[in-house]
């Protein structure tokens, strides 16, 4: 059992070299400069939402009329299904939560000997809950009035939805762009990071703890966040080291 778990991260690290040296028939090779571009929408974005939090600061700190609207729409009913969904999104999306889930990704890269790609992550989450736990001292948008869920502190941004953007942005990038996925797996990748995002900002809705705003905010801040850790760190420059130094 001790040599097992070894021996299939060598496995699974082999794969990843074999996948970045694989023809480009059998593997996703996305432009490079897309990531660039992507974060330049990023950081506009970043401003939209730094400037209606002025607004909201300045101006009126209410629920806009989407706001009212989804709030009326998405929310559960305690004791069902919907209600149980959310609140288990509620905890793993939690400051703990994404913490630990964050420490394994990163963990996994690191025993894998790819330390760009787990510092990615890392700085990714960190980044993340600077920038949002600032605007929410300066915005200090009251939370819904009428909680399902016992929540604490300011609404805007969302810190679960900005997490969860964080996260699973950042390590979308680091798959996609390392060259360790085929083409129709990197949709797959891309599917399943936005699912993540919008299940997660409904289930802040649904509990009614967060406005809509409150989370289209907070995962414009993590998925910004996440294009600047990894166009720091550009594991994917480090890719063709993997076979000789591992240094990914």
């Amino acid at each position: 059992m001790r040599r097992a778990v070894p021996t299939k991260l060598r496995s699974l690290r082999r794969y990843c070299v074999q996948m970045n040296d694989a023809p480009g028939a059998n593997r996703h090779d996305p432009d490079p400069a897309s990531p660039r571009a992507a974060t330049a929408w990023a950081v506009a974005g970043l401003a939209a939402v730094v400037a209606f939090g002025a607004y909201l600061r300045f101006v009126s700190q209410g629920p806009l009329g989407i706001d009212e609207w989804w709030h009326g729409v998405a929310g559960v009913t305690r004791g069902s299904v919907p209600f149980a969904i959310a609140a288990f999104m509620a905890e793993v999306g939690s400051g703990i939560g994404a913490a630990v889930c964050a420490a394994i990704a990163a963990a996994l890269f690191f025993a894998l000997r790819f330390p760009r790609a787990g510092a990615t992550v890392m700085t990714a989450m960190l980044f993340g809950v600077v920038s949002s736990q600032l605007l929410k001292q300066l915005v200090a948008r009251p939370r819904p009035w009428d909680q399902l869920y016992g929540s604490s502190g300011y609404s805007y941004p969302s810190g679960h939805t900005m997490g969860a953007a964080a996260l699973v942005v950042s390590l979308a990038l680091v798959v996609r762009y390392s060259g360790w996925v085929t083409r129709r797996q990197a949709v797959w990748v891309n599917l399943a990071a936005v699912g993540w995002i919008v299940l997660m900002a409904w289930s802040r809705t649904a509990l009614h703890v967060h406005w809509l705003s409150d989370t289209v905010a907070g995962a414009i801040v993590g998925a910004t966040a996440a294009l600047i850790s990894f166009a720091m760190w550009q594991p994917q420059r480090a890719a063709a080291q993997a076979n000789v130094g591992g240094s990914l």
